[in-house]
Order: structure tokens, then sequence, then C-alpha cells
């Protein structure tokens, strides 16, 4: 059984998700009644978010390099961070550390392959949605991604922000986030719907949504994670 760390806190109410999922999901997956080694490393998700919001990309990764460096004391086989906006400096960060990361950004891609999908939405916080990373590993893929437009991308970034991440759900942003999709399903022939945000999921579904395939990064991450646990 592989060792595994999460960089969680970014933010805190979907890395109890993972704990949850990941507990719920080793359990069924190996029909067995214990538990699974987790270590989790939390961090300041108000840290992290003013280098990501101010674009200061090297301070980013000496940060999270740190945290990562704190489970690496432990021997940990893998390491997952637990929030797709810090995937921003990925590429530098598993570059600079000594143990394997699994990446929410790739796997979210795989699976979106293994569908046949080929142009699907990406919702998120701003970083995440405009700043390319999810397009470019995408694009290696043969998949389209497109985002919505800028005015949207701030309100959806306001709510998850001023929101989400407290999980408060608001009927009224729920609402509107579908709105949103519609409106870009309509323009631009999109097949599915990534939650590129890992609280998005606390209130947004695939029932949601009738026609559009949802992506559930953080469903899919765990899954990821698991499987490197497990094989």
């Amino acid at each position: 059984m592989k060792k595994i760390g999460i960089v969680g806190g970014i933010g805190p109410e979907s890395t109890i998700e993972y704990y949850r999922m990941l507990i719920k999901l080793f359990r069924a997956r190996l029909d067995t009644n214990q538990y699974p080694e987790i270590l989790l490393q939390s961090i300041d998700m108000t840290e992290m978010l003013d280098y990501v919001f101010n674009n200061k990309l090297d301070e980013l990764v000496k940060f999270l390099k740190s945290k990562v460096e704190i489970l690496e004391q432990s021997n940990i086989d893998y390491v997952a961070l637990a929030s797709n906006t810090p995937h921003l400096v990925f590429d530098k960060l598993s570059k600079s550390v000594n143990v394997k990361m699994i990446s929410i950004v790739v796997e979210t891609c795989k699976s979106i392959s293994r569908t046949g999908i080929k142009k699907v939405e990406l919702l998120g916080t701003k970083s995440t949605m405009s700043k390319g990373f999810y397009q470019s590993v995408a694009k290696n893929m043969g998949i389209e991604i497109v985002i919505p437009k800028e005015e949207n991308q701030n309100y959806i970034h306001e709510k998850y922000m001023g929101e989400l991440v407290f999980n408060k759900i608001n009927s009224d942003t729920k609402n509107r986030l579908v709105q949103i999709v519609n409106e870009l399903e309509d323009k631009e022939q999109i097949e599915g719907i990534v939650l590129g945000g890992t609280e998005l999921p606390l209130i947004l579904e695939q029932e949601d949504f009738e026609k559009l395939r949802v992506f559930n990064t953080t469903e899919i991450h765990v899954n990821a994670i698991i499987d490197k646990m497990i094989n």
C-alpha cells in the first residue's frame, strides 16, 4: 500500500470532502472495513491565494514546496494538492520536489478523453479559468476548453470566494451558475462542463444539466489518488 500525502485547506470545505471520499472509495474499492492512512498538511489558504491573485508565482512555488517537503519527511510515495487553483504552478512545483505528484488537471483531462467528448466549459476561480493551465493540458489530448465571458468569470469568482469556500449554498447563485453554463452551451455547443474548483460540487451536480456531462474534479482526483494508493 502506497503512502499518500495531501496538501489541503485550499479550501477547508473541499478538503473535508476529499477526506470523506478517500475513505469511502478506499473501503468500497477494496471491499474492506479498514481505513486508509492519509497524511494531511493543511495550509493557510489566505496566504496561498495572495500569491495566486497577485501573480507572485515564484513565491507560490516556494510556499507549496515547503508544505510538500513536510510530507516528504514521512517517506510518502505520492502528494496531491486538494485544489485546482494551485495547479497554476504544478509543473514547476513537481520538478522542484522529490516525490511524485498527482495532477488534478491531468487526471480530469484523461477522464474527459475517455468519454470521447471534445469540447467542454471550464468553471472555477478566475485564475483557473483564465490562466490557461487547463487549456494547455487539454489541447495535448485533443480537447477544447472554453470559458465564460469576463463578466461571468468575475461573477463566478466572486461567488466562489465569497460563498462556496465557506460552504454557503445560495439558490440564487446556483440558478445563475446553471444559466451561465446553459448560455455557453447554446453559443459554443459544448458537450460537458468541468467543475474546475473543488468547492463547485457543493452547489452543482449532474442532475442540474439535461445534456451536458459533468466532470467533478474532486471525485476524479480522489479516484486517481486511490489508484496510486492501492496499485
